[in-house]
């Protein structure tokens, strides 16, 4: 297992897997995805700037982005980081990777041969992810980092198995955590709601804690600062 990290732009991902010749498949769909997203973003601004789901004359990841906004009620930027991810962990297992995963700011797109655990900032949980089927793990909050949230959650997680569609759903979740919510009966509702794209979800507010459906197992975890994907 090797840990590489990559900074370029606004994309901050830390990628693992068995060799370099997969992390430089990685950063070249990385750096063909975000060619893609900007040479769109230049001709249809509304894409950059919406938080509202949009129509999309494109294919490849746009489309893939505005799908997923209009599937989870959001802007199609709110995919965008899941997006990425995902694409770059698709070309690398058609390159031969039995271990893949890109964490790009936190959203994380898994495909492992080993059990790994994921943690969940800027909580002491982690995820222990069993090897298997593709999976993906995305994170919003309320309080930290640079992305949109019109809610106060710490944390709103999405596993499902599509990091673009993880990505959307953690937006739209994380934005109905209010200073007053009953997160309990939030996430059942939007679990049930959602089912059908989601394999579970789980968020945090101060000392309250939520989750619905089929989350792999939680953990308590020391979270080292250096493993997070921020500057």
């Amino acid at each position: 297992m090797k840990r590489f990290k990559f900074v370029y732009k606004e994309t901050i991902a830390n990628i693992i897997t068995e060799s370099e010749e997969f992390y430089k498949i990685a950063i070249m769909a990385i750096l063909e995805a975000r060619s893609e997203i900007e040479r769109y973003s230049m001709l249809n601004p509304e894409f950059l700037i919406s938080l509202e789901p949009i129509e999309c004359r494109a294919e490849g990841i746009v489309k893939r982005m505005c799908d997923a906004a209009k599937i989870a009620g959001v802007g199609p930027m709110a995919s965008v980081a899941g997006a990425i991810a995902e694409y770059a962990v698709e070309k690398m297992v058609e390159a031969g990777a039995r271990l893949a995963i890109v964490d790009n700011g936190g959203d994380i797109a898994i495909k492992t041969d080993r059990e790994i655990r994921v943690g969940i900032y800027p909580t002491k949980l982690a995820f222990l992810i069993p090897p298997g089927d593709r999976l993906a793990v995305c994170t919003s909050s309320g309080k930290i980092g640079p992305s949109i949230s019109f809610g106060f959650a710490d944390c709103a997680t999405v596993v499902a198995k599509d990091a673009c569609i993880a990505d959307a759903f953690a937006t739209a979740l994380g934005n109905l955590i209010k200073d007053d919510s009953n997160i309990g009966k939030i996430v059942e509702d939007f679990y049930e709601k959602y089912k059908k794209f989601l394999i579970g979800v789980l968020v945090v507010k101060e000392d309250s804690i939520a989750f619905a459906g089929k989350l792999p197992r939680l953990e308590i975890a020391k979270i080292s600062e250096e493993l997070i994907s921020k500057l």
